[in-house]
């Protein structure tokens, strides 16, 4: 599987590529989809500040206020993506606000890269077609504990 990821960073986040795709491969490697593995998979990650995902956050999902992810997949379900013959495949979109997981670390005295990979990780499996629950968010927590990031990313 070849995964390819479209960064538009908007809001000047100090996050580099190379971090968004070890999580992009790890998350790959814990979910189960080895349907998709001689596709080449296309993702589009957009950073944006948080006035422009609350407005999304508003539009789409009827709630007014600032959220770390926003997941905009192409498939309707995974059974659709499963079938789908194309080699080539655009999974969707991942709105990100760095600032707000950034926020929610310095509350929290967590460390943002991880917390980031988190929420990167469950944008990718809402793509995927998963749904929150168990199996989705036990391939998380299996994602953590087998990809520690590199401290450098």
């Amino acid at each position: 599987m070849k995964i390819n990821l479209e960064i538009n960073n908007e809001a000047g986040s100090p996050v580099r590529k190379i971090f968004f795709s070890r999580v992009a491969s790890g998350t790959f490697r814990s979910c189960g989809c080895d349907f998709l593995k001689e596709k080449n998979i296309n993702i589009s990650i957009a950073l944006v500040e948080p006035e422009k995902i609350k407005k999304l956050n508003r539009i789409y999902r009827k709630k007014n206020s600032v959220t770390n992810v926003l997941s905009f997949p192409e498939y309707k379900s995974r059974d659709t993506l499963k079938k789908s013959e194309d080699r080539s495949i655009f999974l969707g979109e991942l709105i990100i606000c760095y600032d707000d997981v950034e926020k929610y670390c310095q509350k929290r005295k967590i460390n943002v890269k991880e917390e980031l990979a988190k929420v990167v990780s469950h944008g990718i499996l809402h793509l995927l077609g998963f749904r929150h629950g168990k199996k989705m968010f036990g391939i998380q927590k299996g994602r953590d504990k087998k990809h520690k990031l590199i401290k450098n990313d």
